[in-house]
């Protein structure tokens, strides 16, 4: 019990590590929560530096969700608890504690955990969400309910011990959408917005709108100091 609060702990903090954030701050030196959608995630990297960069971001997130989970197969835990570690893996990602609690997602980190500990129900998860999108060209929706169905897969297959973890790993990927980054939702049209980010992932119907918005700075940012006027010679004289 005590390693696998130990392997929790630093699985949060192992998933709090921003990659998307970081690989934007080390080549434009800005933050990545600034633009597109404001998601710190490898499709928003795509949108910032070009669709070249989404792959290796989304592998590196895919390998948090999956590195914790394969770190308590080795420290001998149970499905269980290996499941509870991949899950702490993507509340880090989720709400990051270097960023102010906002962060991507959970998309890639949650197939990570999958890919560790349930690869029959990625399986089907990847038919599904392909399936889709290769009928619809709509990502969110696909995605989303792919990872809604998994814990059915776990159920089909006998798979006990995951049909709770795979809920719960859907219920914040939704809850994610639905808070965004915290950014508030309009008092005229809240019931319309929160669909549209449930269902969605944005706040509008038209994704091009959504992502190419007037970039807002998240309230975490820091200010830089207002700088000091030269020094008046007369004054001093």
């Amino acid at each position: 019990m005590v390693t696998a609060v130990f392997l929790s702990l630093a699985a949060y903090l192992w998933g709090s590590i921003p990659i998307a954030y970081l690989v934007v701050w080390a080549i434009k030196g800005k933050d990545i929560r600034s633009f597109g959608s404001g998601s710190v995630s490898g499709s928003n990297v795509g949108e910032v530096l070009g669709k070249g960069w989404t792959l290796p971001v989304g592998i590196a997130d895919i390998f948090k969700g999956a590195a914790p989970v394969w770190v308590a197969q080795a420290a001998g835990l149970d499905l269980g608890q290996q499941m509870a570690v991949g899950i702490a893996g993507i509340v880090g990602h989720n709400w990051s504690v270097f960023l102010g609690f906002q962060g991507g997602r959970g998309q890639a980190t949650i197939i990570g955990v999958l890919l560790a500990a349930a690869r029959l129900e990625l399986l089907l998860f990847t038919i599904i969400a392909l399936f889709g999108y290769t009928f619809t060209n709509n990502v969110p929706v696909w995605m989303g309910f792919s990872t809604a169905l998994v814990p059915f897969w776990a159920w089909l297959l006998h798979d006990d011990t995951l049909i709770l973890p795979s809920a719960f790993m859907a219920a914040l990927l939704f809850l994610k959408r639905l808070t965004a980054n915290w950014e508030p939702v309009p008092e005229h049209r809240w019931a319309k917005v929160l669909l549209f980010r449930f269902i969605l992932d944005r706040d509008t119907r038209d994704r091009d709108t959504w992502v190419h918005r007037e970039a807002q700075v998240p309230e975490t940012t820091p200010t830089p100091p207002a700088s000091t006027p030269p020094p008046n010679p007369s004054a001093q004289a």
